[in-house]
């Protein structure tokens, strides 16, 4: 993914960011992960919320450097590791974070049900995962799910899949005033 789209995620995906961290249930002491950090914009707002060690991962070795320059002091600390890497094989121990998200991203998650296990994983007693989709499904992702190779699960099957990965809890929304927009909130 280049630079420029990074960025320009940043500043798109804001009112996104807005709606999913409000689920997220961050307190000052909570340790989160975000995975797929993009332009690290999520990560910005993420830092915002806690004290706390952040994590981030992503594939893209741009989308790590974009995250760690935007956040280059909470990098500089050690409070923000920025890792590149894949959501099936997430290198933080078991039941480390409190909190994981995911915004725009399980799309491009090549086995769906394994990232679900491995932030399961990685998630603590009474942890949450955070997924926040711009799309609710194929049909509102339209052209787009073809030409950037998107698989779009939609509310029902990311539930489906969050039980079979091992989470508890699930509660999926779409967006009051923008329907295509959804939001699955998993507890562990």
């Amino acid at each position: 993914m280049g630079r420029l789209t990074l960025r320009s995620m940043n500043l798109w995906h804001t009112p996104l960011h807005r709606w999913g961290l409000a689920a997220a249930g961050i307190g000052a002491d909570s340790r989160v992960l975000d995975v797929g950090c993009g332009g690290g914009g999520a990560v910005r707002r993420i830092l915002r919320l806690t004290r706390a060690e952040v994590g981030a991962i992503d594939h893209s070795p741009a989308a790590v450097e974009l995250t760690r320059r935007l956040n280059a002091a909470a990098a500089a600390s050690g409070r923000l590791r920025v890792i590149e890497g894949s959501v099936e094989a997430l290198p933080f121990r078991t039941g480390y974070f409190n909190v994981v998200t995911a915004f725009e991203t399980v799309y491009f998650w090549p086995d769906l049900e394994a990232g679900l296990r491995e932030t399961a994983r990685v998630l603590g007693p009474g942890g949450r995962l955070v997924i926040v989709n711009e799309v609710a499904d194929r049909q509102a992702a339209g052209i787009w799910a073809d030409r950037l190779g998107m698989n779009v699960p939609d509310g029902d099957t990311l539930a489906e899949t969050c039980v079979k990965a091992g989470f508890a809890r699930v509660d999926v929304r779409r967006h009051p005033r923008v329907g295509a927009w959804l939001r699955v909130v998993a507890g562990i």
